[in-house]
Parts: structure tokens; sequence; C-alpha cells
């Protein structure tokens, strides 16, 4: 909510105003998924929740949960620039998840605003964490895996932006997978600063990081259609190749953009991307009925 909120000034709550400058449909969709009223609540996860505010206690609950081994992985790249674009999403589980009733939420928020005069008590404060755009929708996005394991699913969804109101060097992305029942706990969870990827320049103005290839394939499982893209840094070029379960080649094309495959027989496939940095990534596809 407000920088150095916390002693180390690392974490900072999300401040889901519920009227004022800042209240949005994201922040309703949370207050309504928690069913909170207006005292102020502090829930770590979906796990712990402290009603009121204690210091202490909070970061007992961060770090008892960074302790939890987590069996989902998240990868998010969004393509666009200052108004908007699209953020393509790659989850990952390892193995049968704890709850079976799943959503996927992503949203970009704005840090470091100093808050005006609207702001009430807040003005003047550097603010955090506000919503300004979420891909993924309001209320998330419900998303199921099947097994078998490792299973990997890709979104993508778009978002806009407004460069007259967001300032494009303060925006981040933060993306999670949470059980919708239960104590609601966050499975795990993806941060990072949005960057220009129209421009490849994120806000410190530096390029993105070396060995940054991206692989995107989906439907998984499908029903033999698949969509297959390679996202790859600047000056890299890669070849696509599918592998079947004995390695036979069954097809192999240059990553120069998305290519519609259609797989004419059940089973589990691979697709590999091999980059000229030397960089291999490789997804698992299953093909049904």
């Amino acid at each position: 909510m407000v920088n150095g909120y916390l002693a180390t000034g690392d974490i900072a709550p999300t401040d889901l105003f519920y009227n004022g400058p800042a209240a949005c449909s994201y922040n309703s969709g949370r207050q309504s998924f928690y069913s909170w009223g207006y005292t102020p609540t502090f829930q770590v996860d979906g796990v712990n929740q402290l009603i009121g505010w204690t210091q202490s206690t909070v970061q007992g609950f961060i770090t008892a949960r960074l302790a939890v081994p987590a069996y989902l992985s998240i990868n998010v790249t969004p393509v666009g620039n200052s108004s908007g674009g699209t953020a393509y999403y790659s989850v990952t589980a390892e193995q049968a998840l704890s709850s079976a009733s799943l959503k996927l939420y992503s949203v970009i928020i704005e840090d470091h605003d100093i808050a005006g005069s609207a702001y009430g008590y807040y003005s003047g404060q550097e603010m955090m964490w506000e919503p300004r755009a979420w891909p993924a929708g309001a209320t998330g996005t419900a998303i199921s895996f099947t097994g078998p394991y490792p299973q990997t699913l890709e979104f993508s969804f778009p978002y806009t932006l407004n460069p007259a109101e967001h300032q494009f060097g303060n925006l981040r992305v933060v993306t999670f997978v949470q059980s919708t029942t239960g104590t609601k706990e966050v499975m795990n969870a993806h941060y990072m600063d949005l960057p220009d990827t129209a421009t490849g320049v994120y806000e410190d103005e530096t390029t993105p990081v070396s060995g940054s290839a991206q692989l995107l394939v989906g439907p998984n499982p499908t029903s033999g259609y698949l969509s297959i893209g390679a996202l790859l840094p600047d000056g890299v070029t890669g070849t696509v190749s599918i592998y079947d379960m004995q390695g036979r080649i069954i097809d192999s094309f240059d990553a120069v953009g998305p290519e519609t495959e259609y797989l004419d027989e059940t089973g589990v496939y691979f697709v590999r991307l091999e980059t000229s940095s030397g960089e291999v990534v490789t997804r698992r596809c299953t093909v049904i009925d």
C-alpha cells in the first residue's frame, strides 16, 4: 500500500480500496472472493488472516509461507507497449495439487505514485500496488489440471493501458494461482516489471535478460490442433521441432511466428525449441480423442 509499510520496505500488501480514486472492479472482485467487510484485513496467501494490523505477525505469516514447497510454476510474457498488448501465460503443475478448483489471477499494478488530495489520509504519500489492468479478468479465470504430470497450461489475454494516466515505468505484473475453496490457498505467484516489449526496453532502460526464450504451446491437452509460438531475445534465432514418444521428428520449422499444427494420432508429444544462443526449451503435450 505505502512504500516501507513493512520494516524492510521489500514487501507491501495490496490495498483493496472499496471506494474512492483507487476503487475498481478487480478490488471489488477480490473483496467479494474473501467476503470481506470494511475492517482492515490482512490475508497472506489465503491461508493466514489477521484482522487489524500487527507488523511482526504479518512478517511471521510471510516467513512461514515462504518455507512451504510449491509444485506449480508460472511464467508470464507480456508483448505490447505503454498502450497495452497481450500477456502470454504458461502454468505448470509438477504433480496433482491440493485443490482441483483453481483460478488464475493476473493484475498490472502501478507503484511509486504520489497520492493526491483525493486519497484523503494518504495524500502526499507514496502509493503501492494500485491495480490498473487485469488481463485474466477482474474475478480471475478458472483453470484445471487433469494430468498426466508434469502438465503445462497455456493462456493469452489482451490488456489495455492509458498512457495519459499510467506511468509506464512504474508498472508491474503480479500473477498467481489460487484455490477457490477451503482456505483459498495461493499455490504460487509470479512478480515482474512490465517491459516495453515492443522495443525490448525495461523501465530501467536495460534490455531483456539473456537466455529468455519462451515456448508457448496450447491447448494442452488437445484434440489435435496445436498452436505453437516462440518468443526470442533480440538477435537470437531458433528452430522448433515436434517429437513423438519414440523420438521421431513429426515436424520442424523456424521459430519466426505462431504456427498451427495438427497431430492426428493420440498420445504424448514433445515440442522442443533450440536457439542460436544454445538455449533449449521443451514442452510436453497430450493429444486425446
